[in-house]
């Protein structure tokens, strides 16, 4: 693969590096993760929490993960699809990463497993309903804020819960979802206001 871009870009101007480079940035800040991640074993006094968190983060943004979800997401990006298929797409590219930073925090913690398990179906929650305000803020945000042209969804033909049940009802999911969330972060023996006040927040987010 670097052999391949290290070619193109012999062979391409300044203006069509530009895709290469970006893709190069990508693997860059992957692999910088890790080198990040690996200090927990120099520094770190509990090696058996930092490898279950290391597995963790090794396994939520690849194939099984955000990169499996952006795969499938690309590939019926101009298809109409059923929910369950877009339910799959958001909790693998978007709830795989939010579930990743959640659990690990609740592993190196020293919370159970029965503890981290319910920590995931938490961030599992909260990644579908930061997904379906994406697809609510792609309707009625201000381009400024939300970074992107509005409508670009329905402009390239893609399938959201907006197009599936219409604002109102998508709104409801974000907020249902979101409250889920919180219930189930309340049920641990610690409580966490500051996170709790963050899934709030992103109910009613406008970018």
């Amino acid at each position: 693969m670097m052999i391949y871009l290290r070619w193109m870009m012999m062979r391409i101007d300044e203006e069509e590096r530009l895709p290469i480079l970006f893709i190069l940035a990508g693997d860059a800040l992957l692999n910088y993760g890790f080198e990040v991640a690996t200090e927990s074993f120099t520094y770190g006094e509990d090696l058996q929490r930092a490898t279950k968190a290391y597995t963790v983060l090794a396994k939520k943004p690849g194939i099984y993960g955000m990169i499996g979800g952006q795969a499938v997401d690309v590939e019926n990006c101009d298809r109409p699809m059923e929910r369950e298929k877009l339910d799959f797409i958001y909790d693998l590219k978007t709830g795989a990463l939010i579930e990743a930073s959640m659990m690990i925090g609740a592993i190196m913690a020293g919370a159970s497993e029965e503890e981290v398990l319910c920590i995931q179906q938490a961030a599992k929650k909260i990644g579908l309903a930061f997904q379906i305000q994406d697809d609510i803020l792609d309707v009625i945000g201000e381009e400024a804020q939300i970074g992107k042209p509005v409508n670009s969804d329905e402009k390239n033909h893609k399938t959201t819960y907006v197009t599936i049940m219409g604002i109102e009802k998508a709104k409801e999911q974000v907020e249902q979802l979101s409250m889920d969330a919180i219930a189930m972060l309340r049920g641990q023996k610690y409580k966490n206001e500051y996170l709790e006040q963050l899934v709030k927040y992103l109910i009613y987010r406008e970018k």
